[in-house]
Order: structure tokens, then C-alpha cells, then sequence
């Protein structure tokens, strides 16, 4: 059900060999492909000539579950609206709830989803362990590092493996997905713009990442009035959006929710984004509700408590166990699969679960138990009791070869494989590698080209 098999081992093996028995080669070719070709790295890493590659049969099957996963995920915004215990469960502050509230023209549903996941070892079952549903990264990028991956591949092996249509690639795959929010708003809501000519980029004034710069560079080379905007400029004049005077249609909210929280206790920030999101034309993009309760760790919780059951059918329970690992909110009424406190199983038993914040960024706010000093551990339980945090169990990653240019050997490093949705479809996949437990770019790990391929590379 969830995608065994993904890997196209023989081939992944032959890539990896041709680029270490070759390694002055493939030095050579990951140069001149990194000298000719874009930007693609937000924070410098080393490029891997070997891509992750994964198999379109199994990938075609995985990818409609991955799409009803994200439906389901604005369904769970709509129950936040509707019921009072949904949203007792969440406990967002009132803020929240006014943005929520607000912000209706694209639905419940996360527009743009990253689903970060790993392979898990030995079975090689995709299980789902974060949405990433506010502002992922990514959404230019991946097409990027594709691309050159592909261009050093072929170099190598003086032919083109064709790419299959799960393969995130296009320059403008992004842009055509915001414009096609748009279209979706203004069908939903009569009076949203349908053809959004002038974007805003929300970023901090004063750090920008490089992303969201070459986004904007972009979507400008094509014709597009694409601007970075700080959140903090946004007016509301008329049915119009300004950031610093400066007129948007459409907004890409690149401000992930812990720094969005933070902007919420300024004076005035909330009233004027829930008139921007309610009373104009503008079209937000993620919209609130997907990223306060998609992107909320709770959700992954939520969707499994036994006391919401019954607030979901029988497929999408199945659908749930099949993608997710076992997550519970920790409180100190919580009990395992037995009965017993949960508590006092998770300090009894630290190996074999992680422990996460509703919010973070970059992995801060996750506690590995098996990376974790006892001390440190039992912490974190104590905030988790305190603050509602989730507990999830711990999977073990896949590894997957990882080579140095010019360096003749191959490393065998733990992977993730996320995948990106856009408009509630799967677009395709990202990866990062890491030789530590958490598996992040901005904790010492590289992000991996993920060509998927039918029949192999070889």
C-alpha cells in the first residue's frame, strides 16, 4: 500500500559505480554541470552524482494515496472550524483562530505540501512523519538540483536515461502552480484575482534566502511582477493588497509559522492579514488553515487519536495507519497501546520514540530518543507533559550510496524521500541525505537529486 520496493537498486548501483571507478571524470563533470547551471542551494553542500532513483511503477501507486492523504488533511481543517473539541485538542491562541477564519479562497487543504517521509529499513515502506504544510522549501530548487544530476549522469554515461513524469522538474512548475491557485481561488470565491500578474514573496526585510531571491528572478525573466515582501508591509486599500505600496494579486507566504508567530504580537499585524485574506482580491497562498493545522505536529496525532475515531471512516483510518507512524499528543492522561501511561513508558523505552514540538524549524524542536543524553530526555518528556507535544515512533531510515566528487568511494547515508504536492497532486520527490539522526540541510546534511525512472538507469 505504501510504496515497497521504491528503489531501483541495480541501477542506483551501477550509477554509484560508474561515478567512483571514474572519479576524476566525475569530478570534472560536477564541475562544469555546478559552473553552468543555476542556483540550487539555499546552504552550501557537497553534490551528489548519483541521484536517488525511484521506480515510476510503485511511485504511480504510492502517489494517488499521498494525494487522498492531503485531502484528508484539509478535512481535518474543516473539522478545527467546526468543532469545539477539534479545537480544544489544538489549543491555537486566538490569533490563529481570527486568521483561520479569514482565510477561505483555497479551501482547508494545503496548496503546496511537502510530505517529508523516510523509507523505513528493510521494508522500504514510505511512512510519512512530518507535513510540511506552511512555507516549504524546495519548490524551485528540486527542479534545480534534477537537472544538473541529470546533466552529470548523462555525461557520464554518454546517454539520456528519460526522466518519468513524477520526476520534480521545470523551471516554472512552481509559478504554474501558483497561477493555477488563483484560477482555483476565484472559482471557490467570485472577486479573487484568476490571473495573478504581480506576486509577493514574503520574507523577512532583512534575510531573505536564496530560494525565494531566485523565485523572484524567476518569475521575473518570464514576464511576472514578482517582488520580495516583508509581512509586516502588508496595507489594505480597497479590495487591494499592498506590501509597501507596492500592489500583489497573489502572496507566497515563505514565512515559516514559528516566525509567523513571532510577527502575530506586533500591534496591528493580525487586523490587517485577516482583511487582506477576507476582504480582498488577493490570493494567499498557503492559505491559514493548512498552515495552523496541516502543519501542526498535533495533526499527525490527531488523525489517529482513538477518541476522534469516529470522525473518520474506516478507509481513511486505514489509509492513516498504512502512511503515518504510530503518533500520540502527550499529556498525562495518555496511555500506549496497553493501557499503561504513556509517561512512564516513553522514560522507560527513549530508543524507540522521538519526540516533536507543534511548531519548529530545521529540526529544533525534535528529540531523538536514541540521540538523546538521559537528562536531556527526560526533559523534553517533562515539556511534552506541559506543553501537548507529539510522540511518535521512531523509523529507522533507509541508506542510500552518497559520493564525493572525486573521492573514489561510496558512502552509505541514511535518506529521506519527500514528496511535493501542488493543487492536492503529487509533483514529485525530494531527498536529503545526513550522517546524523536528524536528516536536515541545516544540520550538517546535503539534499539528493530523486530521478524517478522506468525500467532503470542503466
Amino acid at each position: 500500500m505504501t510504496g515497497t520496493e521504491l528503489i531501483d537498486w541495480p541501477a542506483a548501483l551501477v550509477v554509484a559505480h560508474a561515478a567512483v571507478s571514474r572519479a576524476a571524470e566525475t569530478e570534472r563533470a560536477v564541475g562544469a554541470a555546478l559552473a553552468a547551471g543555476p542556483v540550487f542551494r539555499n546552504r552550501d553542500f557537497p553534490l551528489s552524482p548519483v541521484p536517488v532513483l525511484v521506480r515510476s511503477e510503485p511511485a504511480e501507486r504510492l502517489a494517488p494515496l499521498l494525494a487522498r492523504y492531503v485531502a484528508l488533511l484539509g478535512r481535518v481543517g474543516a473539522l478545527y472550524r467546526a468543532r469545539a473539541d477539534v479545537r480544544a485538542f489544538y489549543a491555537l491562541d486566538p490569533a490563529a483562530d481570527r486568521l483561520i477564519a479569514a482565510d477561505r479562497a483555497l479551501g482547508d487543504a494545503p496548496w503546496v505540501c511537502r510530505l517529508d517521509g523516510y523509507l523505513e529499513a528493510g521494508t522500504e515502506r514510505l511512512r510519512v512523519l512530518e507535513n510540511n504544510a506552511d512555507s516549504p522549501a524546495g519548490t524551485l530548487f528540486t527542479a534545480r538540483i534534477n537537472a544538473t544530476v541529470a546533466t552529470v549522469v548523462r555525461d557520464l554515461s554518454a546517454r539520456e536515461t528519460p526522466l518519468a513524469g513524477l520526476t520534480y522538474t521545470g523551471e516554472d512548475r512552481f509559478l504554474d502552480s501558483l497561477r493555477a491557485a488563483g484560477r482555483s481561488a476565484a472559482a471557490r470565491e467570485p472577486g479573487r484575482c484568476a490571473d495573478p500578474r504581480r506576486i509577493a514573496v514574503l520574507q523577512p526585510v532583512d534575510a531573505p534566502n536564496r530560494e525565494s531571491v531566485e523565485l523572484v528572478a524567476r518569475m521575473r525573466s518570464v514576464g511576472v511582477d514578482a517582488f520580495l515582501a516583508d509581512p509586516g508591509s502588508v496595507e489594505v486599500d480597497g479590495d487591494r493588497v499592498r506590501f509597501a505600496g507596492r500592489p500583489a494579486d497573489l502572496c507566497w507566504n515563505k514565512v515559516n509559522t514559528v516566525s509567523w508567530l513571532r510577527l502575530c504580537a506586533e500591534p496591528g499585524f493580525v487586523a490587517r492579514w485577516e482583511r487582506a485574506v477576507r476582504d480582498t482580491s488577493m490570493v494567499h497562498v498557503n492559505p491559514f488553515g493548512a498552515r495552523y493545522v496541516a502543519e501542526n505536529k498535533l495533526t499527525l496525532a490527531f488523525v489517529q487519536q482513538p477518541e476522534f475515531a469516529d470522525l473518520f471512516t474506516a478507509d481513511e483510518r486505514a489509509l492513516v495507519a498504512g502512511l503515518l507512524p504510530w503518533t500520540r499528543k502527550v499529556t498525562p492522561e495518555a496511555v500506549d497501546d496497553d493501557g499503561a501511561p504513556l509517561a512512564d513508558r516513553l522514560l522507560a523505552d527513549p530508543r524507540g520514540f522521538v519526540l516533536k514540538e507543534a511548531y519548529d524549524i530545521r529540526g529544533d524542536g525534535v528529540t531523538i530518543g536514541h540521540d538523546c543524553p538521559p537528562g536531556r530526555w527526560q526533559e523534553a518528556v517533562a515539556a511534552a507533559l506541559r506543553d501537548g507535544h507529539v510522540v511518535q515512533r521512531r523509523v529507522v531510515p533507509t541508506s542510500y550510496p552518497v559520493v564525493v566528487p572525486g573521492v573514489g568511494r561510496v558512502c552509505a547515508l541514511p535518506i529521506s524521500l519527500d514528496t511535493y504536492l501542488l493543487g492536492g497532486q503529487v509533483a514529485g520527490f525530494g531527498a536529503k541525505a545526513s550522517r546524523n539522526s536528524k536528516i536536515n540541510i541545516f544540520q550538517g546534511g546535503q539534499k539528493l537529486a530523486v530521478h524517478v525512472v522506468s525500467g532503470g538507469a542503466r
